[in-house]
């Protein structure tokens, strides 16, 4: 007879059997548009009306593209409790310089905490920085916890003019605890 250890992860059993459990996402769409260059900033509303203690969030940035990335701060916002959290922050800035990296966007680039991909070195080492799953600057466990309801909000401030950049939509991917 095999015994079996639960975690919100994965099962194994002491048969050495192991089986991955995924969390059920609650799936959420964004709109997209037009990043305003050097000043303001591109700001888009989710308006969740389930109401359920959030386990894992997940954000993807679809048909992302910019020039430039070190102009970018991109933050995931929710409304109701003012938590924030920066999913990149200036990749490059100030360690190559006062202007960031001047990798370039282009694709889908999903945030979450289960990746070990570091999107501040993929855009140190990548004209292109490649369509991927990256950890977020932040940890969106800062997200766990909360109730689902109410406004989530993405933010993308361009800081520096001169490059320009559009998002087709976002996708935030929230699991239950």
């Amino acid at each position: 007879m095999s015994e079996s250890i639960f975690n919100a992860v994965t099962t194994i059993s002491r048969d050495e059997k192991v089986a991955t459990v995924a969390p059920e996402y609650s799936i959420f769409i964004g709109g997209g548009g037009n990043i305003p260059d050097g000043n303001g900033s591109f700001q888009d509303d989710i308006l969740v009306k389930e109401n359920f203690c959030i386990g894992d969030v997940k954000v993807t940035l679809q048909n992302f593209v910019h020039t430039w990335v070190g102009d970018l701060v991109v933050r995931l916002r929710h409304v109701e409790t003012n938590t924030v959290v920066d999913l990149f922050r200036r990749p490059g800035q100030p360690k190559f310089s006062s202007s960031g990296y001047c990798s370039d966007l282009k694709g889908d680039y999903s945030f979450n905490n289960y990746s070990n991909l570091d999107f501040e070195v993929a855009a140190g080492e990548h004209e292109l920085i490649p369509s991927g799953n990256y950890a977020s600057a932040q940890s969106l466990s800062t997200l766990g916890g909360i109730s689902s309801t109410g406004t989530w909000r993405l933010i993308i401030n361009d800081c520096s003019a001169g490059d320009s950049g559009s998002l087709g939509s976002w996708k935030l991917e929230l699991s239950k605890n």
